[in-house]
């Protein structure tokens, strides 16, 4: 059987978003009883701390980066509050929301509220944010299509006027 490349990769594509669908169903059947009740630990635990491009607490866990797949999966826990710094992706990225509450929002628009079973597209280029509401933890899963060519451009602190207003 001949395959070409681009057979291959749309294969790769879709055993990635297949697998992203059970880890969204394990997740999502998790103990939490409600978006707001953060007392147990993540499906994927919280991975180890991270600080830089963050304002507040985060942890972060690779799920996978397996070479051959050039696609990065990672759970990414936000304590209340805490966010991310205003970025961009040169492809673009791929959230599972998968606990608590939380905001997306991209430069110039209004902030999306987010729920467990929430899917975030975020297209290639686009200046945005996302992180945690002021009174719940948030977890998601984030999806890094085309690794190799996909950097992230850290833009600069969502400052706490712009959490604000976009988290009100």
């Amino acid at each position: 059987m001949n395959s070409s490349p681009e057979t291959c990769n749309n294969n790769i594509m879709k055993r990635i978003l297949l697998a992203a669908c059970l880890l969204m169903t394990v997740a999502c059947n998790s103990k939490t009883s409600t978006a707001m009740q953060t007392t147990t630990e993540p499906v994927f635990g919280l991975g180890v701390p991270v600080s830089d491009n963050f304002t507040g607490e985060a942890w972060l866990r690779t799920l996978s980066a397996e070479p051959g797949y050039d696609c990065q999966i990672y759970n990414v826990t936000f304590a209340p509050s805490t966010r991310n710094y205003w970025h961009r992706h040169a492809v673009g990225q791929i959230l599972l929301c998968t606990e608590g509450i939380g905001f997306y929002q991209e430069q110039g628009a209004p902030a999306r509220r987010l729920i467990p079973g929430d899917v975030v597209n975020i297209p290639a280029g686009t200046i945005h944010w996302h992180g945690a509401a002021p009174d719940s933890r948030f977890t998601h899963i984030g999806i890094t299509p085309e690794a190799s060519r996909n950097q992230v451009e850290w833009l600069g602190e969502v400052t706490d006027e712009e959490y604000n207003r976009a988290t009100e």
